[in-house]
């Protein structure tokens, strides 16, 4: 009993000392302090400032500098410290002495905001800054920051759909992720927006108190920001720019390259023809640039490569003629007649050659790339066979959904009774056999075609992003085998057999390269855009030409390298073919190949 008393006295004992404390120092801020922070709370505000976190560096492969920040001022204001009455005599000061308009809309936002930060003025010169800070009397409310630029180097220039840009997050992108603020760039589109979190870093703060006048009178504590990390893409800058200038030579509108690693499938060019410059797309354009990209009929903003859908052609034939070899529909050796026409009913289906093929084998086939031969093992295969072999090599899925935004469209007969509430007819079968009809799929997934093909069986996972640097460590991206299709190793030596009588071969669609210093081995593909009434009708009009493909891999017994060269209404196969050889001279003279 004597031990609890003490316990007691002593927790009494406490609370008395802790209330005299609490109530000493209620007196000195109320009574002592009293005025002075009445007057404190009158006249100042305490605002919390976010500080933007530099974002980290961008390199290609081989360490080439594409993206970095540089610091630039801009001019911003709190609407809920602007008296509203004295907005006209602001906008006066801000024509006078920095020469700014203020619009409608911008005032718009001054008055109807609150705690929105409103930008007045980006990249403000050296003028402007000294203008400002000697009339700084007359801008109540209005504010400097240095803001991270994001500028891009001379090789960006020919990759802006890789790369992307920066902006400030939508009120949707803020729902979605809590984690960004309002006031930090974040990456809008590109490896800028795919690798956001690697190079975003943390923002910072710091608490400031303000008087009513807007002007910072004390800084009551900061926390700096932390930069973003570096990463390396698995793109080669160099590669890049001489596809870039391969397509440019060729005097073609519209296209895409995509060149790969096929042992790895790293992706070391994905080129989008038209570019546009991004680097003024990331400063802000006028309403005429704007207007001018947007109405340009060849689309430099749309990123073809991954997100436009059109008819592979015949290069789709590799993918029918792997599941024919492997279902035992037709034998490596076995000769099938191929003709000028293949006739379902009453229907004629034509072969691009109206002379026929005569009786030949797949490899011929692939060789002469035989529309009517395939037309005849697409119909014993069967429409779900064809589509089964086509998810296997990976169209019309995403491999690595960070980098793939577009699925191919891979039609079968529930899709086209669901889309067009139509029956599948064996003439959409007969279509579908060489690439065309309701088919549809991406460039990058054109370079999809040839992966298991080089790699027995194995289908890989296509990488972007080859490393990136977190506190001074580099961590690599390692190639992944994603899985193994059941297809015997020797179906594929045929395959590769085919495509290099494409340019080897007696009756090839690819002779052109046969004169190059390195062996290439590849399937042309003229994909059909606008039927023509008449067989020898000339047609005029880009938009109703045929699409133009050539994938291909090089040097033919150790290939380092897979291609896709594809020409958006580049009417034939050829054209995507002379482009290939350029690029290839362009390697060669540049030590990419040896």
């Amino acid at each position: 009993m004597k031990i609890k008393i003490q316990r007691f006295d002593i927790v009494l004992i406490f609370l008395l000392v802790f209330s005299f404390i609490l109530l000493s120092r209620l007196f000195y801020l109320q009574v002592i302090k009293g005025n002075y922070y009445e007057k404190l709370s009158k006249n100042n505000y305490i605002r919390i400032i976010t500080i933007n976190p530099p974002r980290g560096r961008i390199f290609d492969r081989n360490g080439i500098l594409l993206a970095y920040d540089v610091p630039y001022y801009q001019l911003y204001t709190l609407p809920y410290l602007i008296d509203k009455k004295e907005l006209p005599k602001l906008k006066k000061a801000f024509k006078k002495y920095l020469n700014i308009d203020i619009t409608s809309k911008l005032e718009e936002k001054i008055i109807k905001g609150y705690a929105n930060k409103v930008i007045i003025k980006s990249k403000l010169t050296d003028k402007d800054i000294k203008n400002f800070y000697d009339h700084f009397y007359e801008f109540n409310g209005i504010f400097i920051e240095t803001i991270p630029r994001r500028n891009y180097t001379e090789y960006a220039k020919y990759m802006p759909h890789i790369l992307g840009y920066v902006g400030y997050p939508s009120k949707k992108e803020l729902e979605e992720n809590p984690d960004i603020n309002a006031d930090v760039l974040i990456g809008k589109s590109g490896v800028e927006k795919i690798y956001d979190n690697y190079l975003r870093g943390e923002y910072g703060n710091k608490a400031v108190i303000v008087d009513a006048k807007g002007r910072i009178k004390k800084i009551l504590w900061e926390k700096p920001p932390k930069t973003g990390k570096d990463i390396y893409l698995t793109i080669d800058a160099r590669l890049q720019k001489l596809a870039y200038e391969s397509f440019k030579e060729s005097g073609q509108k519209s296209g895409s390259i995509v060149l790969v690693n096929p042992k790895t499938y790293e992706i070391l060019t994905m080129l989008n023809y038209p570019i546009f410059d991004i680097q003024k797309f990331s400063d802000g354009l006028t309403k005429k640039e704007w207007n001018k990209l947007l109405k340009n009929e060849y689309k430099p903003l749309f990123n073809k490569t991954l997100n436009g859908l059109y008819p592979p052609g015949s290069i789709y034939k590799i993918v029918v003629s792997t599941a024919a070899l492997n279902e035992g529909v037709v034998s490596p050796t076995e000769r099938i007649f191929s003709g000028g026409y293949f006739k379902i009913g009453k229907w004629k289906y034509r072969n691009w050659n109206l002379a026929g093929c005569g009786n030949i084998n797949i490899t011929q086939a692939l060789e002469q790339s035989c529309d009517t031969y395939y037309y005849q093992i697409g119909l014993k295969l069967g429409v779900n066979k064809i589509v089964e072999y086509t998810y296997m090599f990976g169209i019309g899925k995403k491999l690595n959904p960070e980098i793939e935004t577009k699925v191919s469209r891979v039609p079968t007969p529930d899709w086209k009774l669901r889309k067009l509430g139509e029956s599948w007819f064996l003439g959409d079968t007969v279509n579908l056999s060489i690439g065309q009809g309701f088919l549809a799929i991406t460039p990058f997934d054109a370079s999809k075609i040839l992966i298991p093909v080089l790699n027995n069986g194995n289908v890989l996972k296509p990488l972007l992003l080859k490393a990136y640097v977190d506190k001074g460590k580099i961590y690599e991206n390692e190639p992944v085998v994603l899985n193994k299709l059941p297809i015997k190793k020797d179906i594929f030596s045929y395959i590769k057999k085919g495509l290099y009588l494409v340019i080897y071969g007696k009756r090839g669609t690819a002779k052109i390269l046969q004169d190059l210093p390195v062996e290439v081995a590849g399937k042309t593909g003229t994909a059909q855009v606008y039927r023509k009434p008449k067989k020898n009708e000339k047609i005029d009009k880009w938009e109703l030409q045929n699409h133009a493909w050539f994938i291909s891999f090089f040097p033919y017994k150790n290939p380092q390298f897979s291609s896709v060269v594809f020409i958006e209404h580049g009417e034939k196969s050829s054209n995507a073919v002379k482009i290939t050889k350029n690029l290839i001279e362009k390697m060669i003279e540049n030590g990419f190949i040896k």
